[in-house]
């Protein structure tokens, strides 16, 4: 198994990134499911400038791909985002929710949200809901009740690139920055063009 370097003792992002891809899927996530809160911001820092294409988290229409999640929470750190392609001329044609066992997806809801671009990379908005869900998907279900506001509420999640299967996220909510980072390994092999791209063309929000 290859050593991967600490995003924190790192200078730049292009060997943790080189580690990864060298290993396994199973590998990838039994190395980040240890990344404390500070390698994660570490990893975020590093990554500035690396976008990340819709195409990257499902490509096919139709298709729904899962990307394993850890968050910098002290505690229900460990998640998965599940993105599907809509098959329709939506405007927003990437969507998903968020996956969590037991008593963390009963509180906190299935999260549903939309992707957008700003800045020129993928951002997950759960201000903005997809207008239905795939079959296999929880119900539709508005993040502004309850718990689900605490937890999905004027949340937007800015996206960047760290390696070929794995992309970081910081959470900005009611556009300010928050205080949240996460790492996301998707499952499956990415498109090589659309996973490197270097932004997106027409469309999106600025």
């Amino acid at each position: 198994m290859a050593t991967v370097p600490l995003p924190s003792l790192s200078d730049a992002i292009d060997p943790v990134a080189a580690a990864l891809d060298a290993l396994s899927h199973d590998e990838r996530i039994n190395w980040m499911r240890g990344l404390s809160r500070k390698e994660l911001s570490s990893t975020w820092e590093l990554t500035a400038g690396r976008l990340v294409d819709y195409a990257y988290f499902a490509s096919e229409p139709g298709e729904t791909v899962i990307h394993h999640g850890q968050n910098s929470l002290p505690a229900f750190n460990a998640f998965q985002k599940r993105f599907h392609r809509r098959t329709d001329d939506h405007e927003r044609p990437l969507q998903g929710y968020n996956h969590n066992p037991g008593f963390v997806g009963w509180f906190s809801g299935p999260g549903h949200y939309t992707c957008t671009v700003m800045g020129g990379t993928t951002v997950i908005d759960y201000t903005v809901m997809p207008p239905d869900v795939p079959a296999e998907f929880p119900d539709l279900i508005d993040n502004n009740g309850g718990a689900r506001k605490l937890v999905y509420g004027g949340m937007q999640d800015h996206m960047r690139r760290v390696s070929r299967h794995c992309t970081i996220g910081r959470a900005y909510k009611d556009g300010k920055e928050f205080g949240a980072w996460f790492m996301l390994t998707r499952e499956g092999e990415p498109d090589d063009a659309e996973t490197y791209a270097e932004g997106f063309g027409a469309g999106g929000d600025d």
